[in-house]
């Protein structure tokens, strides 16, 4: 389990990273678009892309952001039976958690993956395919997949207290 840690921290670090630095980006540009969108609205010609372009922003990074909240633990959790439990019992339970997500993760970028090479439709007010906005879902599938992996090998390897 250490040797997958070593393996995995710098990565999803750097993963964890990389997802902040383009959210805040993102985000960034939504606010942007969004407001060179009202200035053309009120004393010019609206933008007919905007609209489109702030939506396709907000689903990347409403997905990037679930990647890097999942690595910091902070998705609301029920912790009633982990609670109620013996600490063994409890790390035993999150580590079972980890090895769920991970399969969740995994299926979802399955069938995501697959939907999206089959996706041939175009955006309305722009020239993208599709499957480019729909991409962020098996990416951020891929990445919750290797955070999960090294939140399962560090719950594994923490000491019980107690």
């Amino acid at each position: 389990m250490n040797a997958i840690k070593k393996i995995l921290t710098p990565v999803s670090n750097a993963l964890d990273k990389v997802c902040s630095a383009l959210i805040v980006f993102m985000l960034g540009a939504m606010v942007i678009v969004t407001g060179a969108q009202i200035v053309c609205r009120t004393w010019f010609t609206a933008l007919s892309w905007s609209d489109e372009v702030t939506r396709y922003l907000l689903i990347w990074s409403t997905f990037l952001g679930a990647t890097v909240v999942y690595r910091h633990n902070g998705h609301i959790s029920v912790t009633l039976l982990q609670d109620a439990v013996s600490p063994k019992l409890a790390k035993a339970l999150r580590v079972l958690v980890h090895v769920i997500c991970f399969v969740l993760f995994a299926v979802l970028l399955h069938y995501s993956n697959l939907y999206c090479l089959k996706l041939k439709k175009t955006a309305t007010a722009m020239p993208i395919k599709m499957k480019y906005i729909y991409s962020c879902i098996p990416v951020s599938m891929a990445i919750n997949m290797v955070h999960s992996l090294l939140m399962t090998a560090e719950e594994a390897t923490k000491e019980v207290k107690g």
